[in-house]
């Protein structure tokens, strides 16, 4: 197991990756990036008595950048591209799945930023407006989309937001509906050729949930989205659960593994029998961190990858049989324990073509600036 950094740069706040390995064993790196407004700090000799040296998730510029890997030594193939943005929003966390034909699905999310005076009219008309930490702007949820790749990962549809959540309000009566929910987790492929992604959005129940939504090809090499219903929250009230990622077992059961807001920090797991159309009562585990990426592994055993914002803070695994065990039977695998600080994770795993496997994630130095970077395991994990 060893360590290495794919992406650092002192103007930028790199975070929420995601990856994949294409056909030809490249390996594609995807992930968010923002402007890191802090080196104008640097510049001017300012410390944190100004309050000025903050960063938050949230950015009027954020965009996905792509950079291509060689699958071998992971050395950068080239500089990073920025995707095509949306004219009017700015992308948030990024996910991958590759389809059947080796073409890549990009599923992500995006917020509207707002003018001060705006925001307080839009706020006032009941639209859910969000400010950041950092004071640098005002922003409107805008809704979650997908996006398709070649199997190249060099052209791009442009993005195409989900369906209305049934039961979801708009986020503006009559202006903009609320389109799918906020993404972040794997999804995962069907026997039939469908692929299902998981959201998560409030409701009525006060809380955020999460919901499905299953995609079928439309025979114009495209993809239908549909939503299928609602997965799990929680009805006592305690809390969220959020970031949902679906991994579909050899055995057949489609199962989602939830980030929880107001329960310890602890995993709670959900089941369904029938590819997402009933869902079993979640159940929360004792497997402790956010969010989580299962990896399915050429022998059934699935690779759970999750950040850990307690201290040490840091990235750890687990490995385990979806199908005859729980995830809290896999030993605890500690990838990553010299974390500065929570604000760090967000892991992604894949395969590589020699069969090792490189998980990618956020990670912060003592200098504070958000890289990406990785830990390479071998082929006996």
């Amino acid at each position: 197991m060893h360590h290495l950094t794919l992406y650092r740069d002192d103007r930028y706040y790199a975070s929420f990756p995601a990856v994949a390995t294409l056909a030809d064993g490249t390996v594609a790196l995807l992930f968010r990036r923002a402007r890191d407004q802090r080196w104008f700090a640097r510049a001017l000799g300012l410390t944190d008595r100004t309050g000025l040296m903050s960063v938050d998730h949230v950015d009027s510029r954020s965009q996905h950048v792509l950079l291509r890997l060689d699958g071998r030594t992971l050395a950068p193939l080239g500089e990073p591209e920025v995707l095509p943005p949306d004219g009017e929003a700015a992308d948030q966390d990024a996910n991958l799945v590759t389809l059947p034909d080796g073409r890549l699905l990009l599923t992500g999310f995006s917020w509207y930023p707002l003018a001060p005076r705006l925001a307080d009219a839009v706020r006032a008309a009941g639209g859910p407006v969000v400010g950041t930490a950092d004071d640098s702007g005002q922003f409107l949820f805008w809704g979650g989309y997908a996006r398709m790749g070649d199997a190249s990962a060099r052209h791009w549809t442009p993005h195409a937001f989900l369906p209305p959540l049934p039961g979801q309000p708009d986020l503006l009566a009559g202006v903009r509906p609320h389109h799918g929910g906020a993404l972040r987790g794997r999804a995962a492929l069907l026997p039939d050729g469908g692929v299902v992604q998981a959201v998560y959005a409030g409701g009525a129940h006060g809380k955020r949930g999460s919901h499905l939504f299953r995609a079928d090809p439309d025979g114009a090499g495209g993809y239908a989205w549909r939503p299928l219903g609602p997965i799990a929250h929680d009805g006592a009230g305690r809390g969220c659960l959020v970031e949902p990622a679906l991994l579909r077992t050899r055995g057949g059961k489609l199962m989602a593994f939830h980030r929880t807001a107001g329960m310890g920090d602890q995993m709670a797991l959900s089941v369904s029998e029938d590819d997402g159309l009933s869902w079993t009562a979640w159940r929360l585990t004792s497997v402790v961190g956010h969010p989580f990426d299962p990896l399915p592994l050429p022998d059934g055993r699935v690779f759970l990858v999750y950040g850990y914002r307690h201290a040490p803070y840091g990235i750890r695994a687990r490995v385990y049989d979806p199908d005859t065990q729980r995830p809290e039977d896999g030993a605890e695998i500690v990838l990553r324990d010299d974390g500065p600080g929570p604000d760090l994770g967000y892991p992604w795993a894949t395969l590589l073509a020699d069969g090792r496997v490189l998980v990618v994630y956020y990670f912060a130095g003592e200098d504070g600036i958000r890289r990406i970077d990785a830990t390479v395991l071998d082929a006996q994990t």
